[in-house]
């Protein structure tokens, strides 16, 4: 039976606004529409890894307004019993996305700050030998949580987003995992070039296994001491809320049962070119059989070493 995923991370709620063009500095632009969707990445995760067919449980914190939220994660067959929903802020984000599928997210993350390291470490008390733990950085006790689950016997996947000081803190010799977009890396690494920042990450750490998303660039992968890159799909893009959770979510899903890295980074990327496809966070991740149809039909299964 597949390890499962335990997810530490936020549930925010999207306010999703469609707009001709992302406002620059000091400019107001007018929205076409908007709209109230389920989100946070690491709610994101949890449901990809669950629609990809792993066994997933997660620790986070929202407000009353946030109980639809875990309506979502528990329809996609995700132990919930860890999220709380009495606090007195949901998190939330301001979405704006344009006519070409980009996108400009501002989160306040409220209650996701308020997760408690009693909470994490009840959580973890929970999570046998060998499964997954899954964490981002939206919510507070990140080293806390890292820490805690190498003690469990926990193989920990960092997805260092959003980047920030508290990302640093972490010791990276206890990730197993460490997943990035180019801003990202760029921001770790302290080098604005993504990949001469991949490679100072990989001499930096070379226990870990380090995979940078590059957006319609594809991505790069060191992985069991092997460097592969993948090119993006190609799609009909809607917007890119989401992608990049997507294929964090479906890539833990498929590590979790054991699949070979080529060929599970080949359908992470699958997911995350079919969540560019549809509107929002949630609504766009994908399922298994939706993600082998995509490989399938563009032999998308191949990536290069």
């Amino acid at each position: 039976m597949p390890e499962p995923v335990h997810v530490i991370g936020s549930l925010m709620v999207d306010r999703v606004l469609r707009v001709a063009t992302l406002p620059r500095a000091g400019e107001t632009v007018t929205a076409r529409s908007a709209t109230i969707l389920p989100g946070g990445k690491g709610a994101n995760q949890a449901v990809a890894a669950a629609r990809c067919g792993a066994r997933v449980r997660m620790l986070g914190r929202t407000g009353a307004d946030g109980r639809f939220i875990v309506d979502e994660l528990l329809r996609a067959g995700i132990d919930a019993s860890a999220v709380t929903t009495d606090d007195r802020m949901s998190g939330s984000a301001a979405v704006m996305v344009d006519d070409h599928g980009m996108n400009a997210i501002v989160i306040a993350p409220e209650a996701n700050t308020r997760l408690t390291e009693t909470a994490i470490d009840a959580f973890l008390d929970g999570a046998a030998p060998g499964g997954i733990l899954l964490v981002q950085n939206e919510c507070s006790g990140l080293a806390h949580a890292v820490a805690n689950a190498t003690r469990h016997g926990l193989r920990v996947w960092l997805n260092a987003a959003p980047m920030d000081d508290r990302v640093r803190a972490v010791d990276l010799s206890l990730v197993d995992c460490l997943l990035v977009n180019e801003t990202e890396a760029m921001a770790l690494a302290s080098n604005d070039e993504p990949h001469a920042a991949f490679r100072q990450l990989c001499d930096a750490w070379p226990q870990l296994d380090l995979v940078l998303t590059l957006g319609a660039a594809g991505w790069i992968a060191r992985v069991d001491g092997v460097v592969l890159r993948g090119a993006a799909l190609s799609v009909q893009v809607i917007d890119t809320v989401g992608c990049g959770d997507a294929f964090v979510g479906a890539l833990s899903a498929l590590r979790s049962e054991g699949m070979a890295w080529p060929d599970a980074l080949a359908r992470a990327n699958a997911a995350g070119a079919i969540a560019a496809t549809i509107s929002g966070a949630i609504p766009s991740i994908p399922s298994r059989e939706a993600i082998e149809a995509l490989v399938r039909s563009l032999g998308a299964g191949s990536p290069t070493t």
